[in-house]
Formats: structure tokens, sequence, C-alpha cells
């Protein structure tokens, strides 16, 4: 995938535009058997793995704050963090653990979407927001609703389908 491309919109001064080949990571060929999500290298697929692990196992680590358990160290290490808030909402006081987060929350106050998808130019306040939607326009559904039918590029989208919209349950 590409970096992004700025492109301008009439009501803020600059967008971001992910561009991708069609269909959707079909250059991905790391494909995670648990979930589905696809990764572009072998070791970005193995990080992943490791969420899927049970926390039961001996290489699972407690936050020595809070006692959540996690199963790979730099998911702990992310979480620690969690419970240094500094970086704190002038708008409604909430903190963050990170400046990124707040500056991403902050879009929350603002309705700024920065990111378009290249192509149906629905936009998204959040990049990893665009990147699960541009999946949607994959002919690679592979996850099929066993009541309906109905297929889906995302394993979480079959999820919230199943849980909410499907009438045939």
């Amino acid at each position: 995938m590409s970096a992004p491309a700025p492109a301008h919109s009439p009501r803020r001064e600059q967008t971001y535009v992910i561009y991708t080949g069609a269909p959707a990571f079909s250059d991905y060929g790391h494909t995670c058997c648990e979930c589905g999500k696809t990764y572009a290298t072998s070791s970005n697929l193995s990080r992943h793995k490791q969420t899927h692990r049970s926390i039961d196992s001996q290489g699972a680590k407690k936050c020595p704050t809070c006692g959540k358990a996690y199963v790979s160290m730099p998911a702990l290490a992310m979480h620690v963090l969690t419970h240094q808030l500094s970086h704190k909402c002038h708008v409604c006081g909430k903190t963050f653990s990170r400046p990124w987060l707040l500056q991403g929350h902050l879009r929350s106050h603002t309705g700024e979407k920065p990111y378009g998808c290249a192509h149906c130019g629905k936009s998204f306040a959040d990049r990893s927001n665009l990147r699960a939607h541009v999946q949607t326009h994959s002919s690679m559904k592979t996850f099929v609703c066993r009541h309906c039918n109905k297929s889906f590029a995302l394993k979480s989208y079959l999820n919230k389908h199943c849980e909410s919209s499907c009438t045939r349950r």
C-alpha cells in the first residue's frame, strides 16, 4: 500500500486518500487462519497470532498495576502505558496515553474525517477504520452468515451482522 496522498476538499484544507489496488489487500499473502486478517509479511502474521493465544498459557504476563493478562510482551508494554494518561483533551477533559490518540479523539469533536476511500469516497476520522472499510470493496468475501448466506470481507463485519442485523436468526 502506498503512502497517503493529499487531496483537496471544500470542507477542510486537506484530506488524505489511501490508494490501493483492487481487490483490496490482494497482495497480502499471509492470512490468519483464526480470524482471516491478512498481513504483508510472515513476521507481522506471527506477531498477530500471539493475540489468539490463551491468557492461561505459561507465556501470559500480568500488568503490575491492574493485573490484566497479556499473551505478548509488546501488548503488555502498550497496556502499561495506558496507566500514564498525560495527554488531556481541552474540550472534554478525557485523557490519553499517547499524543496521536488525543489527536484522533479531537476529531470526534470537530467532525474531521481526513481519510477517504479511493473506491467510493466515504470518509473516516481514523485510518484503521478506512483500512477495514476498503476491504468491503474486495471481491473476496469469505465470511458467510449461516442464517441468510450474506457474505462479508471481514469476520468482524459478519459478527456485527449476526449480532444486530440478520433478520433470519
